[in-house]
């Protein structure tokens, strides 16, 4: 009961926090994007984030692009395959919930039917079989759901390790990771066994990200100014989630496009 208690203040702790974040960081921003560049986003603390990002660079090449070359070395593609599918399918629950306060029915209905077929016919999803099915996959977060509520993104922000995000993502993270049912398991014979699946599943999940975004990042190095097509990358990649792939000025049409979850981690 402890254990319980003690993750519930932390996790209020984060929605405390991201809320301040939200309304102290909304307020304040006065640089506002360029309304002819649609990938533009307003970035009033450009000298602090540019700080973060040159740390964040400095993370990845000493430590996590190292790291994931180990891994790469010693862990097959299939291997990585399988442990992709697996991570991707724990999200569906978050992602259903999602969907069902986006009032996307027949999204939430593709998730729930991917979850299924995954966990079963996939072997606990190792295998993405209801891709095979005709069923994709699709990828939504709190953050996205607050969009579609009409909250505003707020300025941009480069976090330490986390890298680009917004006050309402940064709130909507918190969100999602209190949504996930493995935030709340706890396991009667090793109560410390949720924190070492959890710390796993991060670490995986980061080596395999790292991993997968390769060529993207180093394609990203070799811009003239990196912080700035990075920025314009999220902001693109972000608004284009929201509206579900769908084109900008046809907003209104329901069919789905191709997803754009490739930089989700």
């Amino acid at each position: 009961m402890y254990r319980a208690k003690k993750r519930e203040i932390a996790i209020m702790n984060v929605r405390f926090a991201a809320t301040a974040v939200v309304f102290t960081l909304g307020a304040c921003a006065s640089t506002p994007p360029n309304p002819s560049d649609p990938g533009s986003i307003a970035d009033p603390y450009e000298g602090f984030n540019r700080q973060m990002f040159a740390f964040n660079n400095g993370v990845d090449k000493y430590a996590l692009g190292p790291a994931a070359d180990a891994y790469e070395t010693v862990t097959p593609r299939f291997a990585r395959d399988r442990i992709g599918d697996f991570l991707r399918n724990l999200r569906a629950p978050v992602i259903f919930v999602n969907d069902v306060l986006q009032a996307e029915p027949s999204r939430a209905a593709d998730t729930f039917v991917r979850f299924t077929i995954n966990t079963t016919v996939g072997v606990a999803g190792l295998w993405d079989a209801a891709d095979h099915f005709g069923v994709e996959h699709h990828s939504e977060d709190f953050g996205q759901t607050l969009a579609v509520w009409g909250v505003d993104s707020g300025p941009y922000l480069v976090m330490p390790i986390m890298g680009p995000t917004t006050p309402r993502d940064l709130f909507g993270s918190g969100v999602d990771r209190a949504l996930d049912p493995l935030t709340w398991t706890e396991f009667d014979g090793d109560p410390d066994l949720d924190d070492k699946i959890a710390i796993s599943r991060g670490v995986l999940s980061g080596l395999n990200a790292r991993v997968a975004l390769d060529d993207q990042i180093e394609q990203l190095n070799s811009q003239p100014e990196p912080y700035v097509a990075l920025r314009r990358i999220y902001s693109s990649q972000r608004q284009a989630e929201i509206r579900n792939g769908r084109p900008e000025d046809e907003s209104e049409m329901y069919e789905d496009l191709p997803d754009f979850d490739e930089f989700d981690q």
